[in-house]
């Protein structure tokens, strides 16, 4: 029996429930630690084959562009997409997002990979840090491409930060359509890993032996920051008091400044999902693992989800590590080594039967 279960409402912890379909989630004995899944993300990146994809420019209002990596099969005529979006410290260019956008196309499905507003090659098109709170030019991006592109219907999935980022967009549309529009329809979306309270998030990766992932971070964190302090005069000032003693430390000094927030506090309260999940009307999975050293599960007990959201608990997966031997996908021979999330995630969202 798969140990990936779901629960279909409630406000309890999500683990009770049916299996979901095709959730073989189930790693060799000596891969069966959150930790060690986790770290080896770090070291195995497979990182997929694509054709050269088309680079849309999306504005975001007054704070510049971002990018958006478009694949799309041969003579398609679809007016349906798949949109990622990645978390921090990756880009369009992730193992993830490449190995999804890659079995999305062997499906037959229309991809977007963006760029973060700030991260991968964003960076050069617009001041704004990557951050959690930025919804809304995500927003913006799916009308921009609606509308040029005529396309009416998204599946989105969102890995990490990004899968926070998704579930804010869905929950503030609902919550203040006005303020908020969607000029197009999301028929599901998926969220794996999403750091729902952004501050607890911080909290806990300071903790005991979590502290490898937050220096890993801070490190990503700082290179970024160089980069983009060559490149703009606003983060140059910035970072001349930046703190990178912990990533609460950087976002106080760096990452909220450059956001328009007002200190760490005001970014987490604005950007975490936690407080939406009750709105969300568009189908949606939250993938999550009970062994995640990043985002805890406890994130997820005792929340009152709409009646629209589905939890699949996993075993063992860590943050978004998933690494087990391929025993029925069919671009993998059997046995090989899979990150089995990557293709789960592609194959669930481009099947066609009901959520």
């Amino acid at each position: 029996m798969s140990n990936a279960t779901s629960d279909e409402h409630t406000g309890g912890m999500g683990v009770r429930g049916r299996t979901w379909p095709g959730s073989d989630y189930s790693p060799p004995w000596f891969l069966r630690s959150g930790h060690i899944q986790t770290v080896i993300t770090g070291f195995y990146r497979p990182i997929a084959t694509l054709p050269t994809p088309i680079v849309h420019q999306i504005p975001i209002g007054s704070d510049g562009h971002m990018l958006v990596h478009e694949n799309c099969p041969k003579d398609s005529t679809s007016d349906t997409a798949i949109l990622l979006l990645h978390g921090l410290g990756s880009s369009h260019s992730g193992t993830y997002m490449t190995n999804i956008a890659q079995t999305v196309l062997q499906l037959g499905g229309r991809v977007f990979r963006v760029d973060l507003p700030g991260a991968g090659r964003s960076f050069e098109t617009t001041r704004l840090p990557p951050h959690g709170a930025c919804y809304d030019q995500i927003r913006m991006c799916l009308n921009h491409l609606s509308d040029q592109l005529q396309i009416r219907k998204w599946r989105i999935a969102g890995v990490s930060l990004g899968a926070n980022i998704l579930l804010k967009l869905l929950g503030e549309s609902e919550k203040d359509p006005h303020r908020f529009p969607l000029h197009c329809t999301v028929e599901r979306a998926m969220a794996v890993a999403p750091p729902i309270d952004l501050a607890e998030c911080c909290k806990n990766i300071e903790r005991g032996m979590n502290r490898l992932y937050s220096s890993y971070f801070i490190k990503a964190l700082k290179r970024q920051a160089r980069e983009r302090g060559n490149r703009w005069e606003s983060w140059r000032e910035v970072l001349k008091s930046a703190d990178y003693s912990s990533i609460r430390k950087f976002d106080e000094t760096v990452t909220s400044k450059l956001a328009g927030f007002a200190n760490a506090e005001d970014y987490y309260r604005a950007g975490s999902s936690q407080d939406v999940l009750d709105r969300i009307k568009v189908p949606t999975l939250l993938l999550v693992d009970t062994h995640d050293p990043i985002v805890p599960i406890q994130l997820f007990e005792n929340r009152r989800y709409s009646p629209s959201i589905q939890v699949i608990t996993t075993n063992f997966g860590g943050h978004v590590g998933y690494l087990q031997k391929s025993r029925n996908h069919s671009s993998h021979r059997k046995g090989a080594w899979q990150r089995w999330a990557d293709y789960w995630i592609a194959e669930t969202l481009m099947d066609e039967k009901p959520w």
